[in-house]
């Protein structure tokens, strides 16, 4: 993780410092800049195809991020403050809760630092972070999982995480599930902290008391970041919203300051912002968005309200016309980004997994903050979101509480059974009308709106009770520790497995914290224990059959029984590195439905030769096709939730080899595992 943070701040921050940020800012805004400049050298690689390592790509921008620092401290005469020393406080008062939420949450719940989780999107980052590292080709425009069974490659694809990650292994040496492991708890613990701690310093600059109070609701929401380590993954969401507050942070700032004496620096920060979204995931730049669009109407009516150009009788100067002027731009531009043919995959989405509740039933939810069956809800920090609500309303502050009321709404559709895929693709389209990218928008928006509502209740506090009155930063420390103690409380009793075949219903009885809940998934997905889709023992037997073939050899296998995990994890050259084959090539047709006859088929025959398949990889063999149907079998097999009796036919050529079928000569078997030779 040190080594991560090296990587990710030491260049940013002189490119901030050469923007003139004070230290604590430039530092908490660095893997803006890092991973912008990380993502063009790597294009600019990719055209000259040259090779991607840490010495030619964290050298190179250090160096001209370093250059330009110090053309602009001589421009300044040598005078660029470092910030102050609370300021510097308050941002290790963030990177220290950051660092205790994920311990308990995420580090505490892994079976070891190599440990990894079986869950479908996965098979795409393992493969592609692992593709990175073996060609030291890591670009954006560029990417695919090198699997010979594809058509074509992958092309675009938001591959900040996985660049990063590979340079992690460049930097390390280490075993690729390390590092996976490593970057998650550094974005999740320490960039995302941060990059909060930005945003609340722009938002709050003369209130103390907030942006120390949002040292603990930045991690005080159970699903952000969270969820987004256990639904797919959604690893390159983590990367995007892990810096999506320092982004919007700095626009507010440069707009707060005067664009028309900072424009240059404005355009600078746009465009890494904008860069950074594209390369790392587009849907932070949706939720910046959403965030920057009531903020800018609400300095727009500001400026038409005092502005001495506009006549009195100018209706510009009523904030009811310029807010709705303001919507209806607003809508215009959502209208156009939702008919924007480059999006149009991700708006188009028919993401219908997750309707599951009643509009009743998903209004409930959004206001528990509730995703999850079993999740219990959190209604403490509801109830200070709902108080810093009123408190900023009376501050004339409305505007910030308008995104995170919007994206609660937005939640509220995504999980309605009534809710028309028409209206879900028009509210919910840029997140793939997903509920769990949708609530950890939500609740990154309700980070400011908590902080202002913990110290609201410690000021009333202080009018209310003598002794409070009398100590107002105790009596606030007072009302943080009470809220951390009730909201973090590391608690959760998981209630017995029912053996029901009807779903579970979404609102269930449970003891236990939301973050006691968190740290039990997480503990359950990670461990090694339990059979899993690629378990601890199919990945040891993978790593002795590997370590005995030849240099390069490439293995065919049958991805559903976990090997389509085999090359991202452990490096084995696989044939298949994804369950899905709706574009596989010919060959790859041919084999995967007859190579058990390859004994006596020459079209078989001319299909091996042709793709230079050498090996055959099983590590669920004489698994019976009818019971793949449920998660877990009868004998104790489990697979991947897509995985289903017609999806494992569609590899039967592998699935029907056994020790006797001609054509083939056994090299190691151990259990329901066989690595085969093709004669």
């Amino acid at each position: 993780m040190a080594i991560i943070v090296l990587a990710l701040y030491g260049p940013g921050v002189l490119a901030f410092r050469a923007l003139r940020l004070d230290g604590s800012l430039a530092l908490a805004c660095a893997p803006l800049a890092s991973i912008f400049g990380y993502s063009i050298v790597a294009l600019i690689y990719d055209k000259l195809d040259a090779p991607c390592s840490w010495v030619t790509i964290l050298l190179p921008l250090a160096a001209v991020y370093g250059a330009a620092y110090i053309i602009s401290r001589l421009m300044a005469g040598g005078q660029q403050g470092s910030g102050s020393k609370l300021s510097w406080l308050l941002l290790g008062a963030y990177l220290v809760v950051g660092l205790a939420v994920c311990g308990y949450v995420f580090i505490k719940s892994l079976d070891g630092p190599l440990s990894y989780y079986c869950r479908f999107d996965n098979q795409t980052h393992y493969a592609l972070a692992r593709h990175f590292i073996d060609t030291q080709s890591w670009s954006t425009l560029d990417t695919w999982s090198g699997a010979l069974s594809e058509t074509s490659r992958t092309g675009y694809y938001p591959a900040a995480w996985h660049a990063t990650a590979a340079l992690a292994c460049s930097l390390t040496g280490f075993d690729p599930a390390l590092v996976f492991n490593a970057l998650n708890a550094t974005l999740s613990g320490i960039v995302f902290p941060a990059s909060s701690y930005a945003l609340m310093r722009v938002l709050f600059p003369n209130r103390t008391s907030v942006l120390a109070a949002g040292a603990v609701t930045t991690m005080s929401f159970a699903c952000l970041p969270w969820v987004l380590l256990l639904k797919g993954q959604l690893l390159a969401n983590l990367i995007s919203f892990a810096i999506t507050p320092a982004a919007i942070a700095l626009i507010i700032r440069y707009a707060e300051n005067g664009l028309a004496r900072h424009w240059p620096a404005f355009a600078i920060v746009a465009v890494m912002s904008l860069g950074d979204f594209v390369f790392a995931h587009p849907n932070g730049l949706f939720t910046a968005v959403v965030f920057l669009a009531p903020y800018f109407i609400h300095q727009a009516a500001l400026a038409c309200k005092n502005s001495k150009r506009l006549s009195e009788r100018n209706p510009l100067r009523k904030t009811w016309v310029v807010w709705t002027a303001g919507a209806l731009a607003a809508f215009a531009l959502w209208q156009a980004m939702l008919y924007a043919p480059p999006l149009q995959a991700v708006v188009l989405y028919n993401n219908t997994g997750n309707l599951n509740l009643t509009w009743g039933e998903s209004i409930w939810a959004a206001l528990g903050l509730s995703l999850y069956p079993d999740q219990p809800m959190q209604w403490l920090v509801m109830a200070f979101c709902i108080v810093g609500a009123v408190s900023l309303v009376r501050q004339k502050r409305l505007w910030l509480v308008l995104p995170s009321l919007w994206m609660l709404i937005v939640y509220a559709a995504c999980r309605c059974t009534e809710a028309s895929y028409t209206l879900r693709t028009f509210l919910a389209g840029f997140w793939y009308s997903d509920p769990y990218r949708i609530l950890c928008c939500a609740e990154l928006f309700l980070i400011p709106v908590a902080a202002a509502g913990l110290v609201a209740a410690a000021r009333w506090l202080t009018k209310q009770v003598p002794f409070a009155g009398a100590h107002p930063r105790a009596t606030q420390l007072l009302v943080l520790a009470a809220f951390s103690i009730g909201n973090f409380f590391p608690y959760y009793v998981a209630p017995p497995k029912s053996d029901a075949t009807e779903p579970e219903p979404h609102f269930v009885s449970t003891v236990g914290t939301a973050f006691g809940f968190m740290h039990y998934l997480t503990t359950e997905g990670y461990t090694e224990a339990e059979e899993q889709a690629y378990s601890a023992e199919e990945r040891d037997f993978v790593e002795r059959a590997r370590n005995a073939l030849p240099a390069g050899a490439l293995v065919i296998n049958q991805p559903h029984d976990g090997s389509t995990f085999a090359y991202g994890l452990d490096g084995l050259n696989t044939y298949y590195r994804h369950i899905d084959v709706g574009s596989d090539a010919p060959e790859s047709q041919i084999l995967r439905s007859s190579l058990d006859t390859i004994a006596t088929d020459a079209e078989v025959q001319e299909a091996a030769r042709k793709t230079g398949v050498d090996y055959v990889l099983q590590l669920d063999q004489g698994a019976d096709p009818s019971e793949i149907d449920a998660p877990e079998s009868t004998d104790g097999r489990t697979w991947l939730l897509q995985t289903d009796e017609s999806s494992w036919r569609n590899f039967d050529g592998i699935n029907r080899i056994t020790d006797e079928t001609p054509g083939f000569e056994l090299v190691m078997s151990e259990g329901d595992m066989r690595l085969y030779r093709i004669l």
